[in-house]
């Protein structure tokens, strides 16, 4: 009975006994980071009913002995990592009698955060679009030289303490005030800044770092210019409302200071040279309008009348119609058929004066046919043929422009001398002259070069080659012609052997020199400095210009100040890479150097802090 007992008792102790794990599960509350707190927990079902949990951590974490923190009665264990070293956590949980009942080994192993660098736009930045009269808005990552950026700093993830930053830029880029997680920084050049952050907690610890390359695009003076391009347009807006409400005066001054702010604007350019003809028709119609007062006053009503008419076709006014027909009213009903043949008469020499000849021709006709005057036919015979001569003169111009386009400048010199027979025109026979001016001087230059070529035909001949072809590109010469063909039997030039022409020995005309110019405003435009100063350079030899020579000076001093900052930034970029390195006194020595290239107050200032002693 007692055995039956003692084993019945057995029986029940086994079975109030808790079954647990051997090695208990440790949860952790996420990705453990440096700097922040780690949190650990024995899964609950691994803990006996009022048992208990003993933790211990080796080694300890950075340089300080690790600080550990019980929660939940033990069962829980937090600490905050200060480097990335991993840390051994050991939980063993006893029962409520303080015997073990199992043990289990966890490996922490902390990162550090990422540090992103990103650039805040505040303002949105605008240039002025010639072409199309408006603003347009930059992409947000055009920065500029010379001008507070501001950058941004955020821990990934998201950090949860205070923490600040430690930021570090290159030589050339200077650290403006900081804001906790933002920054401003200032370039003075066009370049790249190299830019670094570490960030901290709030008890000191490196939490992790992050760098990033700015780039700096956009020089200050394209604002400028900008700027300038833009009050240049809305000057010449207020100068056309100005024309527009009639205060004609007032609208030429303003389009002149428009044209002083933008002198190579086309389109002002042009609309203030018709602009300042029209207000020289108007005043000419005023001076008129007013003589017509003067003479009413004295009763020399024909020529009052004479002068309100003219005015009105040389500026037509509102009042204008009504002011001659009273002028009319003034004149003797006798001589009122008199007074309307001479009107007709008077207003066909105005527009004969004006060169307005087919309206001329009718009025001329509607005075003839009130009253016969021979020499008014005679007159008209006269117009008749001017105009043929005009239409004449005007085909024989349009075809030697033609040829002059083409190149062919013995042809548009026929055609241009035939233009002058038909219609004399001082500016055309100007031109004449020019062109002859030109083939004389390409005639010479030819016989030249090829002299130059049978001097070095024997030692040289592919050079001789060469300046025959040239020879030919400025003067067709059979002879010239001869010797390519016989030298061509035993040498070829290489095809990458440029031959000169007229343009390159500065012989042309103003028109070639316009025609060069514009193809150089067009590589301009789009980038291509260098090209685009070899062809202002060839259009001013050709015909020197005050203008030019100023423009291709500035374009010349920016060119060469670009190659100065490209060839500095190059030299910056390299010494950047030595000192981080730790090659102080070699990055020292190039930046140095980029100094010589251009100068650079950050760079100097960073030197100067840096100096190897």
């Amino acid at each position: 009975m007692r055995t039956r007992f003692l084993l019945s008792l057995l029986i029940l102790n086994i079975m109030a006994c808790e079954i647990f794990a051997a090695t208990p599960t440790i949860i952790i509350n996420g990705d453990p980071h440096v700097g922040e707190q780690v949190v650990l927990a024995v899964r609950e079902s691994d803990i006996p009913s009022n048992g208990s949990v003993e933790w211990s951590i080796t080694p300890t974490t950075g340089l300080n002995p690790a600080r550990i923190a019980l929660r939940s009665g033990g069962r829980e264990c937090s600490f905050i990592p200060l480097d990335t070293k991993t840390i051994r956590v050991l939980a063993v949980v006893a029962d409520r009698n303080g015997n073990s009942v199992g043990s289990s080994e966890f490996m922490v192993n902390p990162k550090e955060f990422a540090v992103k660098i990103s650039v805040v736009i505040e303002d949105q930045l605008t240039l002025w679009d010639t072409a199309k009269r408006s603003n347009y808005v930059l992409a947000p990552d055009v920065l500029v030289e010379k001008t507070p950026i501001k950058l941004r700093a955020e821990l990934m993830p998201e950090f949860k303490g205070e923490h600040s930053f430690k930021w570090v830029s290159d030589a050339a880029t200077e650290l403006l005030s900081q804001d906790h997680d933002d920054i401003y920084i200032l370039r003075s050049e066009v370049g790249e800044s190299e830019i670094s952050v570490t960030a901290f907690n709030s008890s000191g610890t490196k939490l992790g770092n992050g760098e990033s390359v700015v780039k700096i695009s956009l020089p200050v003076s394209a604002f400028e210019d900008s700027a300038r391009e833009r009050e240049a347009w809305q000057t010449w807006q207020r100068a056309q409302e100005l024309w527009n409400s009639k205060n004609y005066s007032a609208a030429v001054a303003t389009g002149n200071r428009a044209l002083t702010l933008s002198p190579r604007d086309t389109e002002i350019n042009n609309g203030l040279k018709a602009m300042t003809l029209n207000y020289s028709r108007f005043t000419r119609a005023q001076k008129l309008r007013e003589d017509a007062i003067a003479l009413n006053a004295k009763g020399s009503f024909d020529d009052a009348l004479k002068n309100l008419r003219t005015a009105q076709i040389i500026w037509p006014i509102d009042r204008g119609n009504a002011d001659i027909q009273e002028a009319e009213q003034k004149v003797n009903e006798q001589r009122i058929l008199l007074q309307e043949a001479t009107w007709l008469r008077d207003t066909a020499s105005a527009y004969d004066n004006e060169q307005m000849f087919e309206d001329a021709l009718e009025y001329y006709a509607r005075s003839i046919a009130l009253i016969s005057n021979d020499a008014i036919s005679s007159r008209m015979d006269k117009i008749r043929t001017r105009l043929v001569k005009i239409a004449d003169a005007d085909k024989y111009a349009g075809e030697g422009s033609k040829f002059e386009r083409d190149g062919n400048l013995q042809e548009a010199m026929s055609k241009y001398t035939a233009s002058v027979l038909s219609n004399p025109d001082a500016g055309l026979k100007q031109h004449i002259d020019e062109i002859q001016s030109v083939l004389n001087r390409r005639e010479r230059q030819a016989k030249t070069l090829y002299n130059e070529g049978r001097q070095l035909e024997r030692r040289n001949p592919q050079e001789a080659l060469k300046r025959y072809k040239e020879s030919l590109n400025l003067w067709d010469d059979g002879r010239v012609e001869q010797s390519v063909q016989q030298l061509e039997r035993s040498v070829r030039l290489d095809n990458d052997v440029i031959l000169r022409g007229p343009e390159d020995f500065g012989i042309g005309t103003k028109n070639d020199a316009t025609r060069l110019i514009q193809e150089a405003d067009k590589l301009y435009s789009s980038g291509k400095i260098a090209e685009a100063i070899s062809l202002y350079r060839k259009a001013q030899n050709i015909a020197p210009s005050s203008e030019i020579r100023e423009w291709l000076s500035r374009v010349e001093k920016t060119e060469k100040e670009r190659e100065a900052v490209e060839e500095a930034n190059a030299l910056i970029k390299q010494a950047n890479a030595l000192y981080k390195s730790g090659r102080v006194k070699d990055a020292i020595d190039l930046y140095k150097k980029s100094l010589a290239a251009h100068a650079n107050p950050q760079v100097e200032k960073f030197i100067n802090a840096n100096q190897v002693k």
